[in-house]
């Protein structure tokens, strides 16, 4: 049978999928995957540079399930997720006793964080930050505050949640004291739980500010309210350490949200957490049909054993070396277009500016993507001037030298007007 032709398929697309469901900006029309490359229905590859929205950590080739098999069923204890649970518990960053509770996407774990912070305090009040992206159900989506992602069609959202401001890694004294001055203005003994990003992905790779984080802990230490950490994006090694709140030492949260790659390639999300804290809801109180398959428990249990391989971590540490100094060579040679780099890790985001009068940040932004799409790299921007670099962890060294070449073909095209 003939596959269908691209333009076919996005007329298919626009006349059958929901609009809410229609976030690519590229018209990448997606036949089958290998490696780091997605493949269209006509056969071209393309190098993708985000790892599938930071689904795909190992690239596309399937991850086997060992003697685990693949079946759900809900309602029996599962071998794999009791052996992934225990493997993840291995890596919380404290000596203490942990659970595990699994589900299907990030945006309700971080449902279930906030039920839990609630239950575990008996308070109502949930604090979050500005520019958080916690995911779009209900609870997750009443925390999210990013600039043109989110209308204001369903209001009205989730009572007693809060959004303060945030402070990056790069924050002025200004900046921090505002950010120290408006969480003082809190009433603790109202507080069940903050849930806050410790590296804000969808708002360009952006670092909590240590002495915000460190502050936050501190409170929490002392009026007994949960600190939970988003770790969808960045869980599993992404920013350098297993888990980006080991950036900040000394800062143990009372549980951790994780999603996207940990069920290596299947849907799958968790929360791990103090064991007190984990325990506060009962049977069937933040339960799934189709959580914790065997399937993607699984192959989240091989994925793991992959990524705890001595010989794997120096090879993922020489990628995070190169990766860094391609983008400064980057900004070095462009820095007419290059207005500077975040991140940490194998984490970045290249911010991008025109030096063309008729092109704002966001288009030139835009035909820059595009440009790297048509030569075979696929990259996202999510709507802002920055380009979302986060390719997978075993990415051929030779295609992660050819994708930074693409991005500065593409780069020297915008700064000669050949973009506009």
């Amino acid at each position: 049978m003939d596959s269908p032709s691209i333009a076919q398929v996005l007329r298919d697309d626009a006349t059958y999928i929901a609009s809410y469901q229609h976030i690519a900006e590229l018209p990448l029309v997606v036949k089958s995957a290998h490696g780091s490359y997605l493949v269209d229905v006509a056969g071209k590859e393309y190098l993708d540079f985000t790892s599938g929205a930071c689904t795909m950590s190992l690239g596309y080739d399937p991850i086997p399930t060992g003697d685990f098999g693949s079946f759900p069923f809900p309602y029996a204890t599962g071998v794999a997720q009791v052996a992934y649970a225990k493997a993840l518990a291995q890596h919380y960053p404290a000596p203490v006793a942990v659970k595990v509770g699994f589900g299907i996407c990030g945006s309700e774990a971080n449902d279930g964080a906030i039920k839990l912070c609630r239950a575990y305090t008996r308070r109502k009040k949930i604090v979050s930050f500005s520019g958080d992206y916690h995911g779009t159900t209900f609870g997750a989506v009443s925390l999210t505050t990013i600039p043109g992602r989110i209308s204001n069609k369903f209001d009205p959202l989730l009572p007693e949640v809060y959004i303060l401001p945030f402070c990056a890694q790069t924050a002025s004294k200004e900046e921090i004291d505002h950010c120290l001055n408006s969480i003082a203005a809190l009433d603790y003994s109202t507080i069940a739980g903050f849930i806050v990003e410790p590296v804000q992905g969808d708002m360009g790779m952006l670092p909590i500010h240590p002495q915000l984080m460190q502050a936050l802990y501190a409170l929490c230490q002392q009026y007994g309210i949960a600190l939970v950490v988003d770790e969808v994006q960045m869980a599993l090694g992404r920013t350098g350490k297993f888990f980006s709140i080991e950036n900040y030492p000394g800062v143990i949260p009372d549980a951790i949200v994780m999603g996207k790659t940990i069920g290596g390639g299947i849907p799958l999300s968790a929360i791990l957490g103090k064991a007190e804290f984990m325990d506060s809801l009962g049977p069937c109180e933040h339960a799934f049909s189709m959580a914790g398959t065997s399937e993607a428990c699984a192959r989240g249990l091989q994925l793991l054993h992959m990524l705890e391989q001595p010989k794997f971590q120096a090879g993922l540490q020489e990628r995070c070396t190169l990766l860094l100094q391609g983008l400064r060579t980057l900004q070095e040679r462009h820095p007419a277009v290059v207005s500077q780099i975040t991140g940490l890790g194998y984490a970045f985001a290249l911010w991008l500016k025109s030096n063309q009068a008729l092109l704002d940040d966001n288009e030139a932004t835009r035909r820059v993507i595009s440009r790297c799409f048509a030569n075979g790299l696929y990259l996202m921007r999510l709507g802002a001037n920055w380009l979302r670099i986060e390719p997978q962890f075993n990415i051929a060294l030779s295609d992660l030298k050819r994708g930074l070449e693409i991005i500065d073909l593409a780069l020297s095209d915008l700064e000669s007007g050949r973009l506009n």
